[in-house]
């Protein structure tokens, strides 16, 4: 947290739980114009390569994601380069963001029927077969992916005037159990789930309405019940929009970053490989990608822009990248009109590890507790030299848009503390010294489940030191946690779905 202004550890997102396809495409609102030709210059063939799905359109835009395709869009099954692809949604106006299932049967899409409805997620087989809509949503529902335990994860959209207003919902396949698992004024956007259950999603940095921010865009994680928040990486500073993401399979993280200033999509990759605590570049990072997926132990498959005659990006087609070299020499798939994204292989994959539910149906509240408020990594010795006396906590009212001060919270002189607040309350924190002076203060909002345990190690504490193993003061008084506000909530039981 920088100096009266930048967040409490990483965005305040690190309050972890402390308990544990298509020649001349033909179709009603997509057409490519008459005398148009595949591009000829597909690989040679390529026995163990798989099937791919993509998404093609007229006219691909960044922005809110139910704003992508404003022509249409259509999904499509790449069998071989040397064959035009199978459409597979022609009786939608749109439809995008494939997913298969875990063991490549079934595949999870977003779409819009017609031109004004609001996108669903749906659920088909492989050869478009057996459509089947998952939700009913009174807003856009899109961005889909399964999780464990019959579960699917999207992110759910409106927009609100000019402002954006997103967040992450988990339902069951039937579409029964819609729950909410992300709050406050930031929008968020489901990117991936990763092997080992968590799920990175994007959000404005500090975690506020887009409208309050930068504009950057970073990677955050949570668990699927919504608990641990956290940043991926302490790349708060960064000015950029991180998305896309994509897990390999050594377990690095591949995504696509881009400037905040335009609204031409797509931008240069980079990665995080286990361990590291910051990303680097991947490839040619001149060239504008999106949307990378792996397609086998050396390559990925990935959507790549052509120049115009100004550098500014056109149509995209879909490349082939060698992983070893970051190289995009073979152009796997072009249509002379259309773009090509969102390459994604029909492959089995393994189900990523179930995070079993710890929420208390029975509570209203949730707890956060810091380690050490002295900690920052911002600071020269790793510590605040102000002598901290207490910690301030306000909350923010979805309905009215504004904060409210639930109370205040002694720091102990180990710079502990232990507060008690509303579940699924969106929260921020101050630093106060002795004369009620703010020290630093946390701008972006976090939240606690019904029954919660979050903790962090300290204010921005760095996240390559483990925190000393020590019982913090705030843990010996009888009294904690310090209980702030009062709970908002009608039964409990409503809260923890």
């Amino acid at each position: 947290m920088g100096q009266g202004s930048s967040q409490l550890r990483c965005g305040a997102s690190v309050w972890a739980g402390m308990a544990f396809v298509i020649g001349s495409l033909l179709i009603g609102h997509i057409q490519a114009a008459p005398g148009t030709a595949v591009a000829k210059h597909a690989p040679a063939a390529h026995p163990a390569r798989p099937d791919i799905l993509f998404v093609q359109t007229l006219v691909y835009v960044s922005g809110p994601l139910a704003q992508r395709f404003p022509k249409g869009s259509v999904m499509a099954r790449l069998t071989s380069p040397l064959h035009a692809p199978v459409r597979l949604t022609e009786d939608f106006f749109a439809a995008a963001d494939p997913q298969p299932n875990f063991d490549a049967t079934k595949i999870l899409f977003s779409a819009q029927k017609t031109q004004n409805d609001r996108w669903q997620i749906w659920e088909m087989d492989l050869d478009g077969s057996h459509k089947r809509q998952v939700t009913k949503c009174t807003s856009d529902c899109l961005r889909g992916a399964y999780l464990p335990a019959d579960e699917i994860v999207f992110t759910v959209e409106t927009t609100k005037g000019k402002r954006l207003v997103s967040h992450l919902a988990i339902v069951k396949s039937d579409g029964s159990n819609f729950a909410p698992i992300t709050f406050g004024s930031a929008p968020f956007e489901l990117e991936t789930v990763l092997r080992d259950g968590r799920i990175v999603v994007s959000a404005p940095w500090p975690l506020r309405g887009a409208d309050e921010t930068s504009g950057s865009r970073l990677l955050y994680t949570l668990h699927p019940d919504g608990t641990s928040l956290e940043s991926f990486r302490c790349d708060h500073g960064d000015k950029a929009i991180e998305a896309d993401a994509v897990e390999l399979d050594d377990g690095s993280v591949l995504f696509v970053r881009r400037a905040i200033a335009g609204a031409a999509a797509g931008g240069a990759l980079e990665q995080v490989k286990p361990g590291d605590l910051h990303a680097t570049p991947f490839g040619n990072n001149q060239a504008i990608y999106e949307s990378p997926r792996q397609l086998s132990g050396n390559e990925l498959v990935l959507a790549k822009a052509s120049l115009t005659a100004t550098n500014a990006p056109g149509r995209f087609d879909l490349y082939l990248v060698d992983r070893k070299t970051g190289g995009t020499n073979v152009r796997l798939y072009a249509d002379a009109t259309l773009s090509s994204l969102q390459p994604t292989p029909v492959l089995p994959h393994a189900i990523p590890k179930h995070f079993w539910n710890t929420l208390n149906p029975e509570s209203s509240t949730g707890n956060f507790i810091s380690l050490d408020s002295y900690l920052s990594a911002d600071e020269a010795r790793g510590r605040i030299a102000t002598p901290i006396s207490r910690i301030r906590v306000l909350a923010w009212n979805p309905n009215t848009g504004q904060e409210s001060e639930l109370g205040i919270a002694p720091v102990e002189a180990d710079g502990s503390f232990f507060v008690q607040v509303s579940a699924n309350v969106p929260v921020r924190f101050m630093l106060l010294d002795a004369k009620g002076q703010v020290i630093r203060e946390e701008h972006g909002w976090v939240w606690s489940r019904p029954g919660e345990e979050r903790g962090c190690t300290g204010c921005h504490g760095d996240k390559a030191i483990a925190p000393e193993n020590r019982w913090p003061l705030t843990l010996r008084r009888f009294d904690t946690p310090t209980p702030l506000g009062e709970s908002e909530h009608g039964p409990a039981s409503s809260q923890a779905k």
